[in-house]
């Protein structure tokens, strides 16, 4: 039997670590995010090797607020996931649902759901799918996805730490400012690498990454069946909409990864809302076959994404890495395939992000990104 393969900092069980003011970062999530209210019953979802002064600051933050700790949770380690894979322990359905059950029960004591900085690439995946009918709210945080290379990981979590602190309200008017021209209006998106993608926006429903968690908040605007309108992300930032229709063009991205290998440009043909052709600049062979074996609305934009946040910027020293996934100002992301996490209805094997760094976007002609920077 093959070894599960997992990331060599899993296996060695080394303290991830970064020094900034923790308690700080505690008050950020539980008093002015989430706005917790004496009373309120709490899990939190932590990694005991993943910043665990975070933590203990969380749980302290909570008793000062009067809350009630349901309990913590803790993500697999490197050594418990080998084995679960071994055993294809995600595999057997009934496994599943008996692990789903038991993890649904566990949200229906709780209001407030707290997933700290874990290595979310062995997430189990269960609270995603409780998210979309839960009547909670929650905070999710990724930080870095690879922390195996240590300079890249202290640069960006001196980034998200800076970006934690800032202005929410003025963040808030300018996402608003950007749903009102988009929403209802045909959007154009171009680039240097030969995007020309047009798409509608028709009554359109935004999710707003503006920080903010309160109960209030969250249920005044909430969409039904979407988990992300109830996990508010930390560091904030992104608009994001599923209400995607007529989608026609080319959407041209480089130097990308299609399922695990490099393949340079790769170019997405639309017609009539729908990817009618896929061609990559390398191992074209490889993407035709993988992509032919996708199952479900694979040939649908699944979300688009519009990066809001000041704080977060491209690493001059590291050109592949988009911070936080795509939330700094100006930054694409659309996202193909299974939206399902969003409240939308496309279901599918085929779930890829692709980042534009350099576009421009108009809203009816109105320029609203320009170059990859905010216009307004």
């Amino acid at each position: 039997m093959n070894k599960p393969v997992i990331p060599s900092i899993l296996n060695s069980g080394t303290p991830v670590e970064f020094a900034c003011d923790w308690g700080k970062t505690a008050r950020l999530i539980v008093h002015d995010s989430l706005k917790t209210q004496p009373g309120e019953k709490v899990i939190i979802h932590a990694d005991p090797t993943y910043f665990p002064a975070l933590t203990e600051q969380v749980r302290i933050e909570l008793v000062r607020a009067g809350a009630v700790e349901l309990m913590v949770s803790m993500v697999n380690s490197g050594g418990l996931e080998a084995v679960r894979r071994s055993h294809r322990r995600r595999e057997d359905p009934g496994l599943v649902e008996m692990e789903d059950r038991a993890m649904a029960s566990l949200f229906d004591l709780a209001d407030i759901y707290i997933w700290l900085p874990t290595f979310w690439q062995i997430n189990p995946g269960q609270t995603e799918k409780i998210l979309k009918t839960w009547p909670g709210r929650s905070i999710h945080f990724h930080w870095v996805i690879d922390p195996n290379d240590p300079v890249e990981f202290r640069l960006l979590s001196e980034m998200y730490e800076q970006a934690l602190f800032i202005d929410y309200a003025a963040l808030d008017s300018r996402q608003q400012g950007l749903i009102a021209a988009l929403r209802n209006s045909s959007v154009r998106i171009t680039n240097p690498a030969g995007t020309d993608l047009t798409f509608t926006l028709q009554e359109a429903h935004f999710h707003r990454g503006n920080g903010q968690a309160s109960k209030e908040f969250i249920n005044s605007y909430a969409r039904d069946g979407s988990a992300r309108d109830r996990e508010v992300e930390l560091p904030a930032g992104a608009i994001r909409t599923v209400d995607i229709t007529h989608a026609q063009g080319r959407l041209v991205c480089s130097n990308e990864t299609f399922f695990g290998r490099e393949v340079g440009s790769l170019v997405y043909t639309f017609e009539d809302g729908r990817i009618t052709a896929v061609e990559a600049q390398h191992h074209n062979d490889y993407v035709q076959a993988v992509w032919g074996i996708q199952t479900g609305d694979k040939d649908r934009i699944g979300e688009f994404n519009l990066g809001v946040s000041p704080a977060l910027t491209l690493l001059p020293q590291h050109p592949k890495t988009i911070p936080y996934f795509g939330y700094g100002d100006g930054v694409i992301r659309l996202s193909l395939g299974d939206n399902q996490e969003s409240g939308g209805d496309v279901i599918s094997s085929y779930h890829h992000w692709l980042f534009l760094t350099d576009a421009t976007v108009e809203a009816d002609g109105k320029t609203v990104v320009e170059g990859g920077t905010l216009t307004g």
